[in-house]
């Protein structure tokens, strides 16, 4: 009875997350049709490990419809592993799903795969995970943003995270829901100088998501700054960089073992973008700004829609510095740029959906009617997209 007192204004809000979830599933479920299925998406431009059954006229699905492109390497990983010995790498090669799965690390996978084990059904297990993430990650970041800042920033934030128009990827069977918990917690006992903790949270990023590689210069920069005693280092040091390094090192002799190179999974990448020396794509995506009037409004390799993000992310970078403090400020930046160093700006808005505290800066800045308004535009924006989501455009 005391927790309920305690808590009663989050259990008021999580309740109201709860069926706020539940309607814009009975929305997809019931309104899919209002956009037709994009029968040209489904067949050329993305590899399907379940078969949609509208291609051939079926009924609508609606676990099957949220297993979107990436969702279904994730699927299909998670169901029958990585190949040994691989050899087709063919990208135009719909049929074949096989040495490009290394592309996608591995913990998602891995515990879609534990969760399988429990409901025998891989579209069914995907579903339920990935709304216990959703509820764990409103939880986390409550608590998180509430320590940090404060309950009411913490409401505010949460709501503007979970209906912008991208987060109908935190609904589907991507690798993001894993990865925003992961970074709230890393960042939070980063904050908190609890170094052992916050490593660990980082060692299981490391397997989540290659955009999270920087990170680690981040962590280790903080505990040079911030630890005082410079025995420190020479006593845990070394079982720091063990805890941070040993789940990526795993991934690396895994690859070295079942395809014969340890940089199996970043070589599998040149199949989707294809660099010709390290700094081209940093060059190239900052090129392309000047041709922003010209490009497509939303496609899969140049997008108005991702680089608008590119620009409205930096700007916001700008004006959080003082507010967010530097730890949160740089997880941030460093999520940010490092799309932008090695591709192109493919999928980039999704990338940035876990970069929780630009969504803090908004609803520190947000007041009143203003938020209600952002809010409103985000909820209408979710709603379209999530149909466009579950009849294959390409959204990132």
């Amino acid at each position: 009875m005391d927790f309920v007192k305690k808590n009663k204004f989050l259990l008021i809000y999580f309740l109201f997350f709860l069926i706020f979830n539940v309607l814009l599933y009975l929305f997809i479920q019931n309104f899919n049709q209002t956009i037709k299925f994009n029968n040209l998406n489904y067949k050329y431009n993305a590899h399907h490990y379940f078969q949609d059954e509208r291609i051939n006229g079926g009924p609508f699905n609606l676990l099957r419809a949220l297993g979107q492109y990436d969702a279904q390497w994730y699927l299909k990983v998670a169901n029958s592993g990585y190949p040994k010995d691989p050899e087709n790498t063919n990208l135009s090669d719909k049929s074949e799903m096989g040495s490009l799965s290394y592309a996608f690390f591995p913990l998602y996978p891995l515990l879609l795969f534990l969760f399988n084990k429990v409901f025998a059904n891989i579209e069914t297990s995907a579903f339920i995970l990935s709304n216990i993430l959703l509820l764990v990650n409103f939880i986390s970041l409550i608590y998180v943003v509430g320590k940090l800042f404060s309950k009411q920033i913490a409401y505010k934030a949460v709501f503007l995270l979970f209906t912008f128009p991208f987060a109908i990827f935190f609904r589907s069977y991507f690798t993001e829901g894993l990865q925003l918990f992961l970074l709230i917690w890393f960042s939070y006992f980063l904050v908190k100088k609890r170094w052992v903790k916050s490593a660990i949270f980082l060692s299981f990023l490391t397997i989540t998501k290659g955009n999270v590689i920087l990170l680690t210069i981040l962590f280790f920069y903080t505990c040079f700054r911030e630890v005082k005693p410079k025995s420190f280092f020479k006593k845990d040091m070394m079982a720091l960089l063990a805890i941070v390094f040993a789940p990526f090192l795993l991934w690396i002799a895994f690859n070295y073992i079942y395809t014969g190179n340890p940089l199996y999974f970043y070589n599998i990448r040149s199949e989707w973008f294809k660099p010709s020396f390290p700094l081209l794509p940093l060059l190239w995506n900052f090129a392309l700004l000047f041709y922003y009037p010209a490009l497509p409004f939303h496609s899969f390799h140049l997008s108005m829609i991702d680089y608008l993000s590119v620009i409205l992310i930096l700007l916001l970078l700008f004006k959080s510095k003082k507010l967010l403090g530097y730890k949160l400020w740089w997880m941030s930046f460093l999520l940010w740029i490092t799309p932008l160093l090695v591709t192109d700006t493919m999928s980039y808005t999704r990338y940035e959906i876990v970069s929780f505290p630009i969504f803090i800066y908004l609803a520190h800045v947000l007041k009143k009617i203003s938020y209600f308004i952002v809010l409103g535009v985000f909820l209408i924006g979710l709603f379209v997209a999530s149909i466009l989501f579950v009849n294959w455009y390409w959204l990132g």
